[in-house]
């Protein structure tokens, strides 16, 4: 187990960041680095104070440290540089160096895009997002070959479809391409040439939408009244539904009454017309009140006998 009590600490945040950098394999960002630094705790000690400084950095002195560093090694020139890409930072060799790089590495000739797949690169750059039929409108020829080459590359990659019939898709650049050709966003592409001018993301996209089409009177007013009766049925419903014992029980006393009222009536209608009187009785009394007519007859018929 190595003692690193005796080792004395870094002079600057600078010094941390550059030998990050020189270790990396890939590319960091501004804030990667500063999780680096903060990721080693201040151990006790008489150094404590010190590595607490570098532990609580902050995303400012990250970013001063980094100019700090790209500042001396322009000022030292010795044979790297600080380069920013796509966000990210990393160290590499000075683009005048390159041919003796390459002759110690035995690479005979760097590797080159051809004529072709330059320009196609180039129309997707500035023009993204882009189809692959603008692209060949504006070249001339098909681009199938140069778009696949281009992809195997990871130079360009799909960015999404166009909403347009048969949604074509739609090609833009990659982060490996900043890094290729050493831009640190696509916004360097107008210092390059100022007669390209990069067309606006949002603007170019915006082309690909499709398109809203205005509705006529009738639609607007079909859909209007298809939605005041909406409205009103949804009214009914909540209206209902608010009050429906009430509405029962009104309902309910209403029937009620009807019903007892129909029930007076008859029982009124039975207390006149109904007759209890059983039928056997009935014939006794038409026999006498037959009786008794005849008696009157003969009553009549000797009085006048007594005046004759």
């Amino acid at each position: 187990m190595s003692d690193d009590s005796n080792i004395p600490l870094p002079r600057s945040l600078q010094e941390i960041v550059g030998s990050l950098l020189f270790a990396s394999q890939t590319p960091l960002t501004a804030a990667e680095l500063r999780e680096a630094v903060k990721a080693v705790e201040p151990t006790e000690g008489e150094n404590a104070e010190v590595m607490e400084v570098y532990h609580t950095c902050t995303n400012r002195e990250i970013d001063a440290a980094l100019k700090g560093l790209e500042k001396a090694l322009d000022v030292a020139g010795c044979g790297f540089q600080l380069v920013c890409t796509a966000g990210s930072y990393r160290l590499q060799t000075s683009p005048s160096c390159g041919r003796y790089v390459r002759a110690m590495l035995k690479l005979d000739r760097p590797s080159r895009l051809g004529r072709a797949s330059l320009e196609t690169l180039a129309i997707v750059a500035y023009r993204q997002p882009i189809t692959k039929s603008e692209i060949e409108e504006i070249r001339g020829v098909d681009v199938s070959a140069n778009i696949k080459t281009l992809m195997d590359l990871q130079l360009i990659r799909l960015v999404g479809k166009s909403e347009l019939p048969g949604h074509p898709f739609l090609y833009g650049t990659t982060p490996l391409f900043l890094e290729h050709f050493g831009l640190a966003s696509l916004q360097q592409l107008n210092e390059i040439d100022p007669t390209l001018q990069r067309s606006n993301p949002r603007t170019k996209a915006a082309q690909y939408k499709k398109p809203v089409t205005e509705k006529t009177d009738l639609e607007k007013a079909a859909e209007e009244a298809a939605a005041e009766e909406v409205a009103e049925v949804v009214e009914e419903k909540e209206e209902k539904k608010s009050t429906p014992q009430l509405e029962q029980t009104e309902l309910d006393v209403d029937d009620e009454i009807s019903i007892n009222d129909d029930l007076l009536n008859e029982e009124e209608d039975d207390d006149i017309f109904i007759d209890d009187t059983p039928d056997e009785f009935d014939d006794d009394d038409d026999d006498d009140d037959g009786d008794d007519d005849f008696d009157d007859d003969e009553e009549d018929e000797e009085d006048e006998d007594d005046e004759k």
